[in-house]
């Protein structure tokens, strides 16, 4: 249950120097402007208190991609918490992969995932014996303040909410499918790509089969 851009991004930068803030900003094929950044909270010990500067594999004439209406709704200016943001380095606290996540005000839990060779670490991270991983506790608070607002947006009633506080508002359906738009299970892309229906029946081993595999709740 979240955006995931990864497809789309061409390049970015995000800056954990100010303690408990994350700025920055990030480009993608479809969207003309950056996307700014100023968010709550800080990266994982790997690179607290540096930069990361990365790179997607997007560019603008990109044939094979097609934004469409992707990015409608998506805030040209982010605001809200950090999730996990780390580069996958030494002590692994949760992973050795890049991953870069945030809980938005408008668009609720972005996702993007990269590999180690799109990823610069700029500056000096704080020693990671100076810092303590962030808890799986404050993980959870992030998710169940996102499950929260968002089941509130849809009018669930107040017996049914994950939230930590607040009581339920009027429903908000456009705001509430922004937030959870992200993850779709067919894109145009993938689409043009499916063969006709019934096409393979009788076809037996040399059948074609697509799947798409996912962990919504994961990396």
């Amino acid at each position: 249950m979240a955006w995931r851009p990864t497809q789309y991004l061409q390049e970015g930068e995000l800056d954990n120097t100010c303690p408990n803030k994350v700025t920055g900003w990030m480009t993608f094929a479809g969207m003309k402007d950056k996307v700014t950044f100023d968010l709550e909270g800080n990266f994982h010990r790997d690179i607290r208190g540096a930069k990361i500067h990365f790179t997607g594999d997007a560019y603008e004439d990109q044939a094979d991609i097609d934004p469409g209406d992707y990015f409608e709704g998506f805030a040209q200016h982010q605001t809200g918490k950090v999730g996990d943001i780390t580069a996958g380095l030494p002590p692994h606290d949760y992973g050795n992969a890049p991953y870069v996540e945030w809980f938005g005000h408008e668009n609720g839990r972005v996702v993007i995932e990269l590999q180690q060779a799109q990823v610069e670490v700029v500056g000096r991270p704080i020693p990671a014996c100076e810092s303590d991983p962030i808890s799986r506790e404050q993980q959870n608070r992030n998710m169940a303040a996102f499950l929260g607002n968002l089941a509130q947006e849809m009018n669930i009633p107040a017996e049914r909410v994950i939230c930590l506080g607040g009581t339920v508002v009027a429903a908000d359906k456009r705001a509430a499918n922004n937030k959870i738009r992200g993850m779709k299970l067919l894109t145009k892309e993938l689409r043009r790509k499916l063969p006709p229906l019934y096409s393979q029946d009788g076809k037996g081993g040399k059948a074609i089969a697509y799947l798409k595999l996912f962990t919504p709740s994961s990396s």
